[in-house]
């Protein structure tokens, strides 16, 4: 069986929450095409990229030490994600927060100008889980008038366990796309996280 068919979760790390400004430095996919198939790789920031402090302490990655070699060019970004997807039959891309990964990508294609951009229909785990929540009649989490629904929480709600530590973009997209399945299809299908049970709610 194909679960997300033809959609690759995608998580990326970056330096900055502005895509112009800041530089990816990790791009973790995963896909589901009869077979689980993922990706991860680590990028050198471009030189002149804005590096904030904020980021450097959410995951952990130190552009000064990372390593320079062909394959961690930035200017691979875009051609290894599209690879991953045309390998994958992929369309569209999906994530806990798809505009921020989906507007670096575009960003680093606009950069060193390659003809090709991730389209705007993504799949929204937030969205997802905050309807689902509705659904069962559950008041979802907000403060300030705002949603604070984030991944850790969602996490929470489908039954899984919530990071620890700093984050990382391959292990977040296979959070985020155990989650969507649960919320989908009310399964889980990683290997990794069937210890952790379904929560009944998600299973009618």
């Amino acid at each position: 069986m194909r679960y997300l068919d033809g959609i690759a979760v995608l998580d990326v790390e970056a330096t900055e929450l502005d895509p112009v400004k800041g530089a990816i430095l990790s791009v973790g996919m995963v896909a589901h095409n009869g077979q689980l198939n993922t990706f991860y790789r680590e990028y050198y920031p471009f030189d002149g990229a804005v590096i904030s402090e904020e980021s450097m302490r959410i995951h952990g990655i130190n552009p000064n030490r990372q390593e320079r070699k062909p394959e961690n060019d930035p200017k691979n970004v875009v051609a290894d994600i599209r690879s991953f997807m045309q390998a994958n039959g992929c369309i569209m891309i999906a994530g806990q927060n798809p505009g921020f990964d989906r507007s670096y990508v575009n960003a680093y294609a606009e950069r060193y100008g390659i003809d090709f951009r991730l389209p705007f229909g993504m799949l929204d785990l937030h969205s997802f889980c905050l309807g689902r929540m509705l659904g069962n009649g559950i008041e979802p989490p907000k403060s300030g008038g705002h949603s604070t629904l984030s991944l850790d929480k969602v996490l929470y709600f489908v039954g899984l366990e919530q990071r620890q530590g700093q984050h990382n973009a391959l292990d977040d997209a296979k959070l985020e796309f155990e989650a969507f399945c649960r919320l989908i299809y009310g399964k889980s299908v990683l290997p990794e996280f069937s210890s952790r049970p379904v929560p009944t709610e998600l299973t009618k």
